[in-house]
């Protein structure tokens, strides 16, 4: 065995190792960097040759915004504000201790960079009342207030500049960001004006190169302004050079007006400003090194690769994507135009294959007896059929009922009364056996195209729903992820990226990245629960929770939240089945799924007898069924489907009850199916609701139709679906009901597993045991808890839907 410990590793596999870690990390690096170095210059930047404002102005940003980098903020400003002297690390050190103490009141918070002005006026003016003895000269007072206005406008700028980590490379680059990062960059230039490597003053290449930079994206306003801005903060910082003021401004104008001939443009006009004023002005500090930092700067200004300018140009130059508006119109209205000739093409088929062309027939009416033709040319007709004895046309009509049911012993005892009765017996019967086929051709006719116009019409319903999210994807103007972005920018909410994968409702998927955490009492789900789940569940109307919450590194860290639709109720439910009789297979059949997590599938069959058969056939029903349902299809569609199939087996047909209940979670209502089945039973506190209906089972009758009720649903609501051999026939159906209702009151409490158990020991111990299958099903509904709640303050009306739904 060969232990871990022992495995011999590639000699390159740890710095392969430091690597991947520095790339996952990388963007924390680069931003640790910055203001390490960016602090470092800043704290020993001086202006009007006594005031150092800039060192606080850049921990009151990292407080703010970045506080997992403070520390090198820290280390930064105390090591640059040392190099200028020990009384300046400690004035800088004093500044951050007042700010630190009173940047907790909600006040200071409010007015970030008065807070900075106010901590650097009142350490100042203490430290040098302490140095000059009480009498600080005006000069001094003067600098002092100098300073103050300085670090209020520069925290005024860095917060511009320096968006949150999630947009400080990502997010999209405005003229006025742009603008105060250039006077950031410039500040910070003024701290390296003592860097020099040989000959050549990295402060005055930097400088240089952000002037030809800013000619090369922005033309000739962007690198004129830039150029001014540059040449203000180095003239303020270094009040002996103010003529250079002029040399930058001239710089940034020329390289601008020559950017038509391209980089080697703009990099002559650059040079050639400072070639003049060594001419034209010999007090200026032009001399060999000035040129050779112009040299340097022009050079990496030429090898800076066109592509790496590119994304800053896109800023000022951004391309246009988009179809235009009068596009997006025509393909609208065309599309209009297709779906309304399809929905009337649709509806014409429909009513065409439906027979609705024809006379209606009122099914209410009672059908005419038709005396056969036999009968007629009988010379006993008037004592069969005019007489006071009408046995013979009950006993037709008792034949026409059972023509087709399986079993022909019943139908063979009416046929022996029948010819006890009629001495024409044989012709008779011929006759009404080409009367029953051809009413039984024509109602399976019938039906056939009644399921063809219900399938036409799921057909529509499915293309409508088609072509109406294709239009969508046409011609929305103001998709969701903008209607999502203006709301959580109302609120104050700080995120970066919105995607919304899927829009249906009930199955909706939104993905949005926020920043880290920044306080201590915030978890990765804390902005998420309180504040943007309240936001979705107001926009869309419908409850929302948060399925996942992971912490990214890349590109840069943040976390990434997934919001999926949520459901109001849960569903609990208990089924208990026994066969009746002396038979193994019990005729009933049920099944509990999922259509999706918002709607559950409820479905429940009795096939006739107790037998095998009977079992296959319920078998087969609930197979079927859920396999429409599963296909997206309506269930009345659905359920006449399913008696064609098995209608179609002809005299030898065998025939199943269908309960179908349908349970959206979401919207708290119950929809309900039935073919043949017993009623539904629902409690609700000291109330007791039925659902019934008088369809006849699947497969049974040559004409079939079937209606669905639909019940609103609250929570504890306890819902009942049985079948018929629970109950006993010789007893009034409403006394077992009612030992139904009372079996509830006492069990109610229980699951539904026992409640379902009680409900058949009792109806067993009451009524006697029915030498049927009985299947008991109860499901409980109750309310999702959440472990949080969210309230919004002003909503002082609350609905009574809301209350108890």
């Amino acid at each position: 065995m060969k232990l871990i410990g022992n495995v011999i590793r590639p000699t390159g596999q740890p710095v392969q190792m430091v690597f991947d870690m520095i790339g996952k990390r990388k963007m924390d690096i680069i931003i640790a960097t910055l203001f390490l170095m960016g602090t470092f210059f800043l704290s020993q930047a001086v202006l009007f040759d006594a005031a150092v404002p800039f060192f606080l102005p850049v921990w009151a940003l990292a407080r703010a915004r970045f506080r997992k980098h403070l520390i090198w903020v820290f280390i930064g400003g105390m090591v640059g504000g040392a190099f200028l002297g020990f009384g300046q690390a400690v004035i800088h050190l004093l500044q951050l201790g007042l700010f630190n103490a009173v940047i907790r009141y909600p006040l200071t918070r409010k007015a970030v960079p008065l807070t900075v002005a106010g901590c650097i006026i009142v350490i100042q003016v203490l430290w040098q009342f302490v140095m000059h003895a009480g009498q600080p000269p005006v000069e001094v007072q003067l600098f002092i207030g100098f300073e103050a206005i300085l670090a209020l406008f520069m925290t005024f700028f860095l917060f511009i500049a320096f968006p949150p980590a999630d947009r400080i490379f990502f997010g999209q680059w405005t003229p006025e960001r742009l603008g105060a990062a250039c006077i950031v960059g410039a500040m910070a230039t003024t701290g390296m004006s003592g860097i020099m490597i040989g000959h050549v003053s990295v402060a005055g290449t930097l400088i240089h190169l952000t002037i030809l930079l800013a000619a090369l994206v922005g033309g000739l306003p962007f690198s004129t302004t830039v150029a001014m801005i540059v040449a203000a903060i180095v003239g303020i910082a270094e009040l002996s050079f103010t003529g250079m003021m002029a040399v930058y401004g001239m710089t940034g104008f020329f390289a601008g007006s020559l950017r038509r001939f391209g980089k080697v443009g703009i990099a002559v006009g650059g040079v050639s400003v400072s070639v003049f004023f060594l001419m034209y002005d010999l007090t200026l500090p032009l001399d060999s090194s000035h040129f050779v930092t112009l040299g340097v700067a022009t050079t990496v200004f030429l090898l800076i690769p066109q592509k790496k300018v590119e994304p800053i140009r896109l800023v000022f130059y951004p391309k246009n994507k988009e179809v235009s508006e009068k596009r997006h119109e025509w393909l609208a209205d065309r599309l209009d135009e297709q779906l309304s000739d399809f929905q009337q093409f649709s509806e014409f088929m429909s009513t065409l294959v439906g027979g609705r062309l024809s006379s209606p027939v009122d099914a209410d009416v009672p059908m005419v007896q038709i005396i056969p033709a036999t009968c007629q040319s009988c010379f006993r007709y008037s004592k069969c059929w005019e007489g006071s004895d009408e046995g013979m046309a009950q006993l037709l009509n008792e034949w026409k009922s059972i023509y087709s049911l399986t079993k022909k012993a019943t139908r063979h005892r009416v046929e022996e009364k029948i010819k006890y009765k009629c001495i024409r017996f044989t012709g008779l019967i011929t006759e009404l056996e080409e009367q029953a086929s051809n009413r039984l051709l024509s109602g399976q006719l019938q039906h056939g195209r009644k399921m063809l116009a219900l399938q036409l019409r799921d057909m529509s319903t499915h293309l409508d729903k088609i072509m109406n999210e294709i239009k969508e994807d046409l011609s929305v103007y103001k998709p969701a992820e903008e209607e999502l972005s203006k709301r959580l920018q109302e609120k104050g909410i700080e995120y970066f990226q919105i995607d919304i994968l899927s829009g249906e409702r009930g199955a909706r998927r939104i993905v949005c990245c926020i920043p880290e955490k920044r306080s201590d009492f915030e978890t990765d789900t804390t902005v998420a629960e309180r504040l943007i789940l309240p936001i979705l569940e107001e926009m869309y109307d419908e409850p929302f929770q948060v399925a996942k919450s992971s912490v990214q590194q890349e590109p840069f860290p943040h976390i990434q939240l997934t919001f999926s639709s949520a459901v109001r109720f849960s569903l609990d439910y208990g089924i208990i089945a026994t066969a009746g009789g002396e038979s193994f297979h019990a005729g009933d059949a049920y099944e509990v799924f999922s259509i999706h997590e918002g709607l559950t599938a409820v479905l429940l069959s009795d096939g006739m007898g107790q037998d095998i058969n009977a079992y296959r056939e319920s078998q087969k029903v609930i197979r079927l069924m859920r396999e429409c349902l599963n296909r997206k299809m309506d269930p009345e569609t659905a359920m006449h489907t399913l008696h064609y199939m098995m209608s179609l087996n002809g005299l030898d047909d065998m025939y199943a009850t269908l309960d179908l209940a349908l349970v959206d979670l979401q919207s708290g209502r119950l929809w309900s199916w039935k073919a043949g089945s017993m009623s539904t039973y629902i409690k609700r506190g000291d109330d007791f609701l039925r659902l019934d209906s008088k369809s006849v089972p699947v497969g049974f009758l040559p004409s079939f139709s079937v209606e669905s009720k639909n019940e609103e649903l609250k929570a504890g609501d306890l819902i009942v679906m049985l079948t018929d051999g629970l109950f006993n026939g010789d007893i009034s159906l409403e006394k077992q009901e009612k030992s139904i209702y009372s079996t509830l009151e006492k069990y109610g409490e229980f699951d539904c597993g026992k409640i379902a158990d009680r409900i058949m020991h009792e109806m067993e111990r009451k009524f006697g045991v029915v030498a049927d299958d009985r299947t008991v099903l109860v499901m409980k509904i109750d309310h999702v808890l959440q472990e949080w709640s969210s309230f919004t303050p002003y909503s002082q009306i609350i609905s009574r839907e809301k209350m108890i739904g």
